[in-house]
């Protein structure tokens, strides 16, 4: 049956797919127009599940770790398995579709990259350990990005505003294509495709067309248009890339040390120094070396990672 085979889907999707499971469960939702419904269905049925637990004054869900929503109890991911598709169905039908927009909120662990199709027809790429809440209404789509990145292909409907609040500012697209990171205190937007207006406190409602990227923090919205192909450089993360081009080594650590429990320390006196290059976002160790062969430095093994430091440093 479909829906029993969605609902295995989604209690794999709720401990965290490999890379051989996301595989097939692209060929498993192109294979049949059915199959994304019936997916969807069963979402729905797990978020009504936690909406249950939680109204019966069972213990709040951590909010940490990979899944489709958030972590699940295994109780609960056997009741996915067991009820198949009756279960999805009965929930979906007896307490109505607009429980669903409540709130399905899903986290990436670090190092995860996570390709999601929403079910207006949009799509989210979640970067590393980021949070977010997906909810959609008949009269609006939103999203709020609680920490991380994620980049949104927006199906078009302008009878419905597709909207992203991180932080205190708002990000609204109709038909559109656009990434956001929340960076500390401040928010990044860079848009990729058509047009985007974004609202902050303060600040009278700005316009970003394909190619600029703002910055919104407390001290206001910068906006600055980017070269060509430097947005597709920005976003190679959703590739699993990490594209450098004239980067200072402190800089790129940074970036690579979102992706990996441990962590890449910089040497103060070759922090500044440019490095350039096209790596993956899983080999810490790889970039390590290389960049430190860039800068005319050694690679340490430290508690807890790697350290760059100058060649001829002592060492520790």
């Amino acid at each position: 049956m479909i829906d029993e085979r969605a609902c295995l889907w989604v209690a794999r999707l709720d401990r965290g797919l490999s890379a051989a499971e996301r595989a097939a469960l692209e060929s498993w939702l192109a294979a049949d127009g059915r199959h994304r419904g019936a997916l969807l269905r069963a979402q729905a049925a797990m978020s009504l599940l936690d909406r249950g637990r939680a109204l019966s004054g069972g213990e709040a869900e951590p909010e940490a770790g990979a899944g489709a929503g958030a972590i699940a109890r295994p109780d609960r991911r056997a009741a996915l398995r067991l009820g198949g598709g009756a279960l999805a169905a009965s929930l979906v039908a007896a307490l109505g579709w607009r429980a669903w927009p409540r709130g399905r909120r899903i986290t990436t662990a670090i190092g995860e990259i996570r390709h999601l199709p929403l079910d207006d027809g949009s799509v989210a790429v979640v970067n590393s350990g980021s949070r977010l809440v997906v909810a959609f209404r008949p009269e609006r789509r939103a999203i709020a990005l609680a920490r991380g990145e994620a980049w949104f292909q927006v199906a078009h409907n302008r009878a419905r505003p597709f909207v992203v609040r991180a932080g205190d500012a708002e990000i609204e697209a109709v038909g559109t294509a656009f990434d956001v990171r929340r960076d500390g205190d401040a928010t990044e937007v860079t848009v990729t495709e058509g047009v985007v207006r974004i609202t902050a406190p303060g600040a009278a409602p700005r316009l970003l067309a394909a190619g600029d990227q703002a910055r919104i923090g407390a001290d206001g919205v910068a906006i600055a248009a980017l070269a060509p192909g430097a947005s597709d450089r920005r976003l190679a993360w959703r590739e699993g890339r990490i594209v450098l081009d004239d980067t200072s080594l402190a800089a790129a650590a940074a970036e690579f040390n979102r992706y990996h429990d441990d962590q890449l320390v910089v040497d103060e006196r070759l922090a500044a120094r440019r490095v350039v290059g096209w790596f993956q976002t899983d080999d810490l160790e790889g970039f390590a070396r290389a960049g430190a062969a860039m800068v005319g430095g050694r690679v340490d093994r430290v508690p807890g990672g790697w350290r760059i430091v100058p060649k001829n440093s002592s060492p520790g």
